[in-house]
């Protein structure tokens, strides 16, 4: 291709229809009318013999040829920001939607703090929830531009996408005080004789615990299997059940529910991690980067 005459504008349309897949909100990211926006589209296909961006009922999606633009693309137009030195914005004059894909628990950990930084920081700025599960569905999130940024279990990094850890997280077991099961400490007999409430995402009706103590040639009884959290301190005060829960999440549950108290599990289970994760295509997006700072801060914090 002979770039004598190529114009640089057409490099940040590109960026800018990646980034948004769709061309109103494009044009609006650089300062384009609609019809600006769409004949800078027009002549990128006739630039690189190719459609690139394909509508769809949901957005735009970039074919091939555009996903493997889009990084050299990206790190040239951010060569050139740096090189020249250009200025770059106050949080307090942000003014955009980001979408974040989050399990319950990056919700329920990072929401409160992170809105009331935004509100103080970056007030023009919104945030979009979208709920996510599994590894596989923030990575089809970000692929396909539905979500700017993802936070849940760690996915591998690779060349289109980048994993930051945030925090570590282990576990603790919720019960109404005085449970008998916890009467004399960690008492693994009397842990596996109680009911058990056990909450997955995924649908499933085991967890880490079980695998855990399948290990041992144990078993527990699981007498309510929930998709999601928030109910759970309501069941535990009210029954005997018990819920091992991620230990911030068990942490909050007993400072809020008087009649519940936090117990050590009565055998190891492992930490894990949460990270958050986003396409490379959004490395440099302002925005973005900023409030991933806010989030490792933030992170720092709990």
């Amino acid at each position: 291709m002979d770039i004598s005459g190529l114009d640089l504008n057409l490099l940040k349309a590109f960026e800018a229809l990646y980034i948004e897949r769709h061309v109103t909100r494009a044009g609006m990211r650089i300062g384009l009318s609609q019809s600006a926006m769409s004949g800078a589209l027009t002549r990128l296909r006739d630039l690189f013999s190719d459609e690139l961006f394909i509508r769809s009922p949901a957005a735009m999606q970039p074919t091939r040829r555009a996903q493997e633009l889009a990084l050299p693309i990206g790190r040239a137009l951010n060569m050139l920001r740096d090189g020249l030195g250009m200025e770059t914005q106050e949080p307090a004059q942000f003014d955009a939607t980001l979408t974040l894909a989050l399990t319950d628990y990056a919700a329920f950990v990072l929401l409160p703090g992170l809105m009331a930084r935004l509100g103080v920081q970056a007030p023009r700025l919104g945030i979009h929830v979208r709920g996510m599960f599994g590894r596989e569905e923030a990575l089809n999130l970000l692929d396909q531009g539905e979500a700017d940024l993802a936070i849940g279990f760690p996915v591998e990094a690779s060349a289109r996408l980048v994993s930051h850890p945030l925090l570590q997280e282990g576990f603790s077991c919720v019960a109404r005080r005085g449970h008998p099961a916890f009467d004399q400490g960690a008492d693994l007999a009397a842990f596996i004789r109680a009911p058990h409430l056990l909450v997955s995402p995924e649908g499933d009706r085991s967890g880490l615990v079980d695998r855990m103590l399948a290990e041992r040639g144990l078993a527990r009884h699981v007498a309510l299997s929930l998709p999601q959290f928030l109910v759970a301190p309501f069941v535990i005060d009210e029954t005997d059940l018990i819920a091992t829960l991620s230990t911030r999440v068990a942490e909050r549950f007993a400072r809020e529910g008087g009649g519940l108290a936090i117990f050590e599990p009565p055998l190891p289970l492992p930490q894990w991690t949460l990270s958050m994760m986003w396409h490379r295509r959004t490395d440099n997006h302002e925005a973005l980067r900023w409030l991933r700072a806010q989030l490792v801060a933030l992170a720092g914090t709990l």
